[in-house]
């Protein structure tokens, strides 16, 4: 067997290995490149170029080429082990584009798997919601971070204070709030009948906004409560609706869409704290 048909052997089991990485994801918007996937498939295609190289010495003669392959292949291994631990190569975009696909793949397990006990359930089901929220969010934050629309500070939550178990329960950390998925049934309690919109962070989740076309009302679910929202001025930059204290945006991305998503949302709130999800935004036919 000669050394070239050895080489392409391992170079497409390699590039076989990145792909089958992928296949354990949700769905495919969740797919991007990932810097990290791309050197554990490397490291593998070095790992087993040594396996097998060694059970098939007797096919190959050269002594000089089978030693180059072996202190290759344990050079590329070292180089690719020290590049995944050591994430020096990977940006902010790049974290992000290598976390979607991990995040996808609880999103795949926690949603799929038998589950009887309803402790594992309500634990599977708050992976889901965070794992969704998560990669809403970093859709929007590598279209954010890829235009250097970079901001120098976020909102922090003020220090922690003595205090009782009641002083706990009743202050919201404001740095977690988010707008959380919300039922139909839930948004029937404040938007009247009629024609609605909503916005998804996946087509599988339930909406965290609902709008409703003829009164400009729109809903969503902060930390457990039903939030009516007022129409506010359209710009620009989309669309919006206010409570007191909040402001939501959506705003269609026009050409930057595609199947990952159509629209993005942005969550304010009067304290500084400013939250924006890539997903989806479909209205009914009237």
């Amino acid at each position: 067997m000669s050394y070239i048909r050895f080489g392409l052997m391992i170079l497409t089991s390699t590039v076989v290995m990145f792909i089958l990485m992928y296949l354990n994801t949700y769905a495919w918007e969740h797919v991007f490149f990932s810097e990290t996937r791309t050197y554990m498939a490397i490291m593998m295609g070095a790992t087993m170029a040594v396996i097998m190289l060694a059970y098939m010495l007797g096919m190959y003669s050269s002594k000089r080429l089978n030693i180059a392959i072996f202190v290759g292949a344990a050079v590329v291994f070292a180089l690719t082990l020290w590049l995944v631990r050591s994430q020096v190569t990977v940006s902010g975009p790049s974290y992000m584009r290598a976390m979607i696909p991990h995040h996808s793949i609880a999103v795949m397990t926690s949603e799929r798997a038998q589950i009887r006990d309803p402790r594992v359930a309500k634990l599977a089901h708050e992976i889901i919601l965070a794992q969704r929220r998560e990669i809403a969010e970093m859709r929007y934050l590598i279209a954010e971070v890829s235009a250097e629309n970079t901001v120098e500070s976020i909102y922090q939550d003020p220090p922690a204070e003595v205090g009782t178990v009641e002083d706990a329960i009743a202050r919201a950390l404001i740095s977690t709030l988010d707008p959380s998925p919300m039922p139909e049934g839930e948004a029937e309690q404040i938007l009247a009948t009629g024609p609605r919109c909503v916005f998804n962070l996946s087509p599988e989740s339930d909406p965290i906004l609902w709008t409703a076309e003829k009164s400009g009302q729109a809903a969503m679910k902060l930390n457990g409560v039903l939030v009516p929202l007022e129409a506010g001025t359209e710009t620009e930059n989309g669309f919006g609706f206010t409570a007191q204290g909040v402001t939501v945006t959506v705003r269609p991305l026009g050409d930057e869409s595609d199947w990952r998503a159509d629209a993005e949302l942005v969550f304010e709130l009067d304290q500084g704290l400013s939250v924006g999800y890539r997903g989806f935004y479909k209205c009914e036919a009237r």
